[in-house]
């Protein structure tokens, strides 16, 4: 009779416990016992199917009421911050105050440049005719690198096309916007070294292209922006060269939409949005300043590229754009070295400390290196991962 009994009931746990089925020897598992939950849950001896849909209800309202958090890309987010404006200077001014401005983050807006409104387009209409598949071959040799570079480089998509401004050959062969746009922006580049070298407080201390001291090279840089690159470019897509100042043009003559922003890379490595002024040039700082200044420039890393609006945006499908930056630069021979130490250089700097940068005890903070040395490394490094500079730092 007892051992009957005992029969019974473990035949009944089991059908509490396992619904009947399978003829498992192994018990179920106990139901869910939730203690913040209001509902009561069925009892031990209600059938399994009954468990299971009140552990289906829990858990669907777990669920809606625990959304899955949504990533975002920190690049993601710092590509839809809006675009800043950098400092604005004149060029028929010492600006000195916002030059110093200017000086901190490596860039600046100029105006009472003296570049017609309607040049920019006009040349870039011409720039796009011409054919860059056959400009390739020479691009490097342009830029004074050798044949075996030009196989190492082999499959480089930028730049589209690199013009040597002084060279009268090719500014003839040049359509003639193009070309007055070139020697315009030339004249432009040369009057912001100028200006900077009669600011001895955040500029260079001297003319370093008085009296014969150094040949002045110019270089148009032609790149081509795909429709719709609305994020900066990828580590290494983006070419450079080492260049004192950078001029580049944002705005659009046709007035139809609003000029696009440029993306500048910062002196750390950081890419920014910076946004347009109507009739102003965006001038970018280079290395070579920031070695003649003895670390009291900020600099930019690489050139200004345009912000791309979105595919279909606005009239129509967005075309492939030119991006143009005329750059003034120096010979591939030429030695880079300081021009005033940092003890020379005034008493109001106040851009002394450089990040990074070291001080042997006579204020030199960059050793003397030559141009080819650095050309190369800045042409195919990737600089959103490390200063060019480094090595030449004391």
């Amino acid at each position: 009779m007892a051992a009957s009994s005992s029969t019974a009931a473990a035949s009944s746990m089991s059908g509490a416990n396992g619904g009947g089925g399978g003829g498992s020897v192994f018990p179920g598992p106990p139901p869910p016992t939730p203690s913040n939950h209001h509902h009561a849950l069925p009892s031990s001896g209600a059938a399994g199917g009954g468990t299971d849909a009140a552990l289906s209800t829990i858990l669907q309202r777990l669920l809606l009421s625990s959304p899955a958090p949504i990533l975002r890309s920190p690049l993601s987010s710092r590509s839809r911050a809006p675009p800043s404006l950098p400092p604005l200077v004149s060029l028929g001014s010492s600006g000195t105050l916002r030059l110093d401005a200017a000086a901190d983050v490596g860039y600046f807006h100029l105006e009472g440049h003296g570049v017609p409104s309607q040049l920019p387009s006009s040349a870039l209409a011409e720039l796009s005719l011409v054919d860059a598949s056959a400009r390739r071959a020479s691009n490097l040799l342009t830029l004074g690198f050798t044949e075996e570079d030009q196989q190492e480089a082999d499959g480089a998509e930028d730049p589209a096309l690199v013009f040597d401004v002084d060279d009268e050959g090719e500014m003839g062969a040049l359509p003639a916007a193009a070309a007055e746009y070139a020697r315009r922006m030339r004249d432009v580049g040369m009057q912001v070294v100028a200006m900077m070298s009669g600011c001895p407080e955040v500029g260079f201390g001297e003319a370093p292209f008085a009296e014969g001291r150094r040949k002045a090279r110019c270089l148009m840089w032609v790149s081509k922006v795909a429709a719709g690159e609305a994020a900066p470019p990828a580590a290494g897509k983006a070419k450079a060269y080492p260049y004192v100042v950078g001029i580049h043009c944002q705005w659009e003559a046709s007035g139809k939409e609003a000029a696009p922003a440029s993306w500048v890379m910062d002196d750390g490595g950081e890419w920014t949005a910076v946004g347009a002024r109507d009739g102003a040039l965006l001038v970018t700082i280079g290395d070579i300043a920031q070695v003649w200044s003895n670390g009291k420039l900020k600099k930019v890393r690489g050139m200004a590229r345009p912000v791309s609006s979105a595919p279909g945006a606005g009239h129509g499908a967005e075309a492939d754009r030119l991006s143009v930056t005329v750059l003034i630069t120096l010979p591939l021979d030429s030695v880079i070295s300081p021009l005033v130490p940092v003890t020379d250089a005034g008493e109001e700097g106040g851009n002394d400390e450089v990040d990074g940068a070291g001080d042997d005890g006579d204020g030199w903070r960059f050793h003397s290196f030559l141009l080819e040395d650095l050309a190369w490394r800045v042409y195919n490094g990737r600089l959103q991962f490390k200063d060019p500079l480094v090595r030449y730092r004391i």
